[in-house]
Formats: C-alpha cells, sequence, structure tokens
C-alpha cells in the first residue's frame, strides 16, 4: 500500500510539474495572477469564519446590555472588508481564468503541431505514433489533457491553503479533533489509491477496442468513408458494432464503478461518523464548560472544512491519476517522440546539374516489421532522363516513390543522389531537390491560387509560375471558367465549390510542378483524369526539359515514350531497359504491353523477333 501510495504521489507531483512549466512557458502573468488571487481568495474565507467567530463571541458577552460593545467595531468592520475584498478578488479571479483558459487552448495545439512538424513521414506512419496518438485521444480530454489537469492542480493547490489554514486552526483551539478526523479518514485514502491502479489498468487494457471503435466511426467523421458507407448501406451494421463495442467497455467500468461504490460508501460513512463525534463533543464542551458560542462555531466550520479538504484532496488526487498519466503521456512519451531518419553527417548538397540517382543493392522493410517489400534493388536514373516503373499493385512501386523523397532509409544498401549518400541529405533539404505527386493528397479549402502556389509557402505567390503550372497540369480551363479565376474559393464550406476527384488530381498536380524542383516523381498522375485530360496531360509531363521524370504507373502505354523502364515484381527488379529492348525481350514487360494493347484494342498478334532468331522464308 505504501508504495502504491508512493507511486500515485509521484506521478501526480511529476504530473504537476510538468502542467507548471507548460502554463508559466505560456501564460506567465495569468498563472501568477490566478496564484495569487487563489491565495487571497482562500485566506479572505478563513478569516471571514475567524471573524464571525470573534464577532458572535462578542455579541454573547454583549447579552443584556443597552449599547453595542467597542470590542465588536473592529471585527464588524474587519469583516465587512474582508467581505468586500472577496467581491473584488472574485472578479480578478474570473478575469485571470477566462484568460489563462483562452491563451492555452491555443498555445496547447501551438506545441503539439509544432512537434508534429519537426518529425518525419516514417514516424508520422509509425505504429508507436499511431497507438500514442489511440491513447490519448481516448483519454477523458483527449488532447487537452494538460489545461484541463492544470485546472485541477489549481482547486488542488487551493484546497491545500485551505486545509493548511484550517488545520492550523483546529490544532490551534483543539489538536485532539484533527487527530481524530485524519484517523478516521486513513480507511477513505486506502480505498481511493486502491481504485485508482484498478481504474489505470482497465484504461490500458482496452486501448485496442478504443482503437477498433475509431475505425467503426470513420464514416461518420470522413466525407470518401460516409460515402462509401452510405452506398453500401454500412450504417445499421456499424451502429450495431458500435453499440456492441460501447457496452462491452462500459461493462468493464461498471464491475469497476460498483466496487469503488460500496468501498466509497463504507469509508466516507466512517469519515462523517468521526465528524459527527467531534461536533458532538465540541458541542457538549461548550455547553458544560459554558464555553464561548463563537470559539464553537469557528471549530465546528474548521472542522467541516478541515475533512471536506481531506476528502477533496484525496478525491482530487485519485480522481486526476488518469490525467496525470495523460499529461505524462503527452509531455514525456509524445513530446519526446523523435525522427525514426538519422542523418549523422549531414551535407548540403550544390548540383550544378540535375543529379543522378542510384539504387544499389536496396532492401527494405516498413518499420515494426520484418517483411522485405524491396530485395535487391539497383538501378540508376541519369540527369532530366523519364523513367517509368511499372509492375502490378503491391510489388514496391509506390515504395521506391517513399525512398526516392527519403520519408524512409533503406533497410540495407544505399541510394546515391551524384556521389552523396542520401542518408546524409536531410529530408528538408532534400525536398528542394525532388517531389511528388503521390496517390494520397490532400487539397486544402483556400483560394485556387493560393493552393497551387501552397508548394512554396516560404516564398510569395507568383501568379505567372501560378497560371504556368496550371496550364501544365490542364487546370486553367478549370479556373478559367470560374470569373474569379485562381482567387475562387475552394469548398462549399467557404462559399466556394467542391471540385471532382480529376479537377483535384489536376490541382495537386499543378501543385507539385509549381514547386520546380529538378526531380519530379509522378505516382499515378492521371488515375482519376478522364481519357482526354489524361493525354493532354502526359503530353505535358514530356515536355519537360531539364527534369528528371519517374513515372510509377499501371498503364504500359505511357512507359513507351520513357528513356527506361523499371519493371519491378515481388519487389525485385524483374526488367530494366528502354521500351525497345524490354519488348524484344519477350518477357514480363513484353506480356504486360500485349494486355495494355488488348484492353485498347490495338493487340498485336505475334511477339516481336529476337534478333538472332531466323526467317523461315
Amino acid at each position: 500500500m505504501i508504495g502504491k501510495l508512493m507511486e500515485t504521489v509521484t506521478i501526480i507531483l511529476l504530473a504537476a510539474r510538468y502542467s507548471f512549466a507548460f502554463c508559466w512557458r505560456n501564460s506567465k502573468i495569468e498563472t501568477v495572477g490566478r496564484l495569487s488571487v487563489s491565495i487571497f481568495n482562500t485566506v479572505i474565507g478563513y478569516l471571514s469564519i475567524q471573524a464571525t467567530g470573534f464577532i458572535i463571541n462578542g455579541v454573547q458577552s454583549s447579552m443584556g446590555k443597552t449599547e453595542i460593545s467597542n470590542d465588536l467595531i473592529v471585527p464588524i468592520a474587519f469583516l465587512i472588508t474582508v467581505l468586500l475584498s472577496g467581491v473584488v478578488l472574485g472578479r480578478f479571479n474570473w478575469f485571470y481564468r477566462s484568460k489563462w483558459n483562452q491563451s492555452l487552448r491555443y498555445a496547447n495545439q501551438r506545441e503539439l503541431n509544432d512537434h508534429r512538424a519537426t518529425l518525419d513521414v516514417a514516424r508520422f506512419r509509425s505504429k508507436e505514433y499511431d497507438d500514442l496518438s489511440k491513447r490519448i485521444q481516448e483519454l477523458p480530454w483527449s488532447w487537452q489533457t494538460r489545461i484541463f489537469f492544470s485546472e485541477e492542480m489549481f482547486n488542488l493547490f487551493t484546497t491545500l491553503v485551505s486545509f493548511a489554514l484550517f488545520g492550523a486552526s483546529l490544532l490551534w483551539y483543539k489538536p485532539t479533533y484533527a487527530f481524530v478526523l485524519m484517523v478516521v479518514a486513513l480507511p477513505m485514502v486506502v480505498s481511493e489509491f486502491k481504485m485508482v491502479a484498478l481504474w489505470w489498468d482497465l484504461f490500458q487494457e482496452l486501448v485496442p477496442q478504443h482503437k477498433k471503435r475509431s475505425v467503426l466511426e470513420k464514416p461518420y467523421h470522413s466525407s470518401n468513408a460516409f460515402v462509401q458507407a452510405i452506398m453500401f448501406n454500412q450504417m445499421p451494421a456499424l451502429r450495431r458494432d458500435i453499440d456492441i463495442n460501447v457496452n462491452s467497455i462500459l461493462e468493464a467500468y461498471d464491475c469497476i464503478r460498483k466496487i469503488n461504490l460500496q468501498k466509497e460508501m463504507v469509508t466516507h460513512f466512517i469519515a462523517m461518523i468521526g465528524l459527527c463525534g467531534v461536533a458532538i463533543h465540541a458541542i457538549w464542551s461548550t455547553v458544560v464548560l459554558n464555553g464561548e458560542i463563537g470559539t464553537l462555531t469557528i471549530i465546528m466550520a474548521a472542522s467541516r472544512t478541515f475533512q471536506g479538504n481531506l476528502e477533496s484532496i484525496v478525491s482530487l488526487i485519485a480522481e486526476q491519476w488518469n490525467s496525470a498519466k495523460g499529461v505524462i503521456l503527452i509531455e514525456k512519451d509524445f513530446l519526446g517522440l523523435k525522427p525514426v531518419l538519422q542523418t549523422k553527417y549531414p551535407v548540403v548538397p550544390n548540383f550544378d546539374i540535375v543529379p543522378q540517382i542510384r539504387f544499389e543493392h536496396v532492401d527494405f522493410a516498413y518499420p515494426d516489421t520484418e517483411k522485405l517489400v524491396l530485395e535487391d534493388v539497383s538501378f540508376t536514373i541519369e540527369p532530366g532522363s523519364k523513367v517509368a516503373i511499372v509492375g502490378k499493385s503491391g510489388h514496391g512501386k509506390s515504395t521506391i516513390q517513399a525512398l526516392l523523397m527519403r520519408h524512409y532509409d533503406p533497410t540495407s544498401g544505399t541510394i546515391y543522389a551524384d556521389k552523396i549518400d542520401l542518408r546524409n541529405i536531410e529530408p528538408q533539404v532534400w525536398s528542394n531537390v525532388a517531389s511528388a505527386l503521390t496517390q494520397e493528397y490532400t487539397v486544402l479549402e483556400r483560394c485556387i491560387g493560393a493552393e497551387i502556389a501552397s508548394s512554396r509557402l516560404d516564398q510569395s505567390i507568383n501568379i505567372e509560375a501560378v497560371t504556368a503550372s496550371s496550364r501544365f497540369a490542364n487546370f486553367d480551363e478549370v479556373a478559367d471558367s470560374d470569373p474569379k479565376g485562381y482567387e475562387s474559393q475552394i469548398g462549399v464550406e467557404f462559399g466556394g465549390r467542391d471540385f471532382s476527384g480529376g479537377e483535384r488530381q489536376r490541382l495537386a498536380l499543378a501543385r507539385v510542378h509549381y514547386r520546380g524542383t529538378p526531380i519530379l516523381i509522378l505516382d499515378e498522375p492521371d488515375a482519376r483524369l478522364d481519357p482526354e485530360s489524361a493525354q493532354k496531360v502526359i503530353d505535358k509531363v514530356f515536355e519537360l526539359k531539364d527534369i528528371t521524370v519517374v513515372m510509377i504507373t499501371h498503364h504500359v502505354s505511357r512507359a513507351e515514350r520513357c528513356d527506361k523502364v523499371i519493371v519491378m515484381q515481388k519487389g525485385k527488379v524483374a526488367e530494366q531497359g528502354t521500351h525497345q529492348e524490354l519488348t524484344a525481350l519477350g518477357g514480363i514487360y513484353f506480356s504486360m504491353c500485349e494486355k495494355d494493347k488488348e484492353r485498347l484494342g490495338t493487340v498485336e498478334t505475334n511477339p516481336p523477333k529476337s534478333p538472332d532468331s531466323e526467317d523461315p522464308d
């Protein structure tokens, strides 16, 4: 029991230190104001009871006299002053509390977002990050836990000050009463701290259940998932599964809640009996010994407040156990997350021309897994060339894109940019050399021009470059169709309009082109486009000069115009070479070409002949 008590106190103190530091660095004046006002308010409450007791004693001694004793004037004046001071301090308390809360809400979000910005893609997509995020989201106050815990710590601080003041008063008048109240409160303390451990253990145990529910609830929060759920009539089944999930969680908590109810009923009953015993003895002593009624009033008020404060302290500590753990979870674990990628010997490359990219015996397995998704991958991409990476889904094409962008580092092997190991170039620096249109992109609700230029937020908008990038992506016709042009708003939420999937993909392509990097990686750039728009976009891609383009595609017909084709199969480079060289081999690529032509209605009846084959005629 002593060990659990020490653990609880240690955790509360550590969380309180983190919370105070958070408040101090983000709202110093308001924090000092709240602390000062809280102390003065508590002292005023204490002094008002003392003054009331003195007044009652004065009234008792003046009974039967024709005029008010001069001894009453001072305590009455003091009580009035104290009460008026309480009114003034109450307004200041509201002022500081309101400003403190508002400042910290923004500061909390800023700190969390600033930390997320220091992480890399590998960490952001890691299981550790996902697990931590889910655990924090399921806390009583989620990501706002630091703010609400700090609020409770202010309440605890005020209660401790009150406990000290009224405890001292009780010790001054009747030390025995303080001892009795402390003894009868011990069962309550023991019970509360035992329950604390049970609550936290259950919370940890139920994390997988909470994660499962977050998946089931996605259609209620994501527009794409909502459309899919409506289309497949999933809502009734989802509601049933969510109810089953929630009911199992509630039942688990109810079991502990019932145990807690039984124990608290007994322990609080014992504490109240002790208080009643103190009150009865105080009244008996006053009557028998002809004591002062004012002193009795002070003792009664001090006893009740002392015990109430003791209960509040124990309850606050017990109830804030989860929040304290949550604060530590945010401050120590989440804000302690580091990027997965380490750049031990960082260099800032100064490429005079577009760099050559070289994969040398690259193996790769995603973090937290051992299965290789790339194995012994080697190829070279010459400066300014157009390279297609083709293959079936799940065979490593998009993984190569992620490695090219240095979202991950190879498990073994090396990727070179000219002669520089890509591990020695910071991802932020490399993003000025290579940019990518991935399959998972987001278009934010800005004006069209601002969204296209958002790939260079560090620079002012260049409207000529915006227009040029829009033409490159065949998006200019969309912008020109609106009277406001590039000032037109994206999204109905801000008074604009929604774009189709194809329009959004063209806008995303314009955005990545606007960045103007010498290496451009396009993962299925025409996946959502109609045939006419797709052809226009692909034509524009092949018109690019002095830019290396890596195109990841399922459409082999796009590869015909490339300088080099890399064929991926089961995470390995199955074939590589020019279109003509690979079709002449009559292998995997040739088979893919035939199927593509069959799909387009242009299939050839005979495979190409090997250069060494003989004409039968």
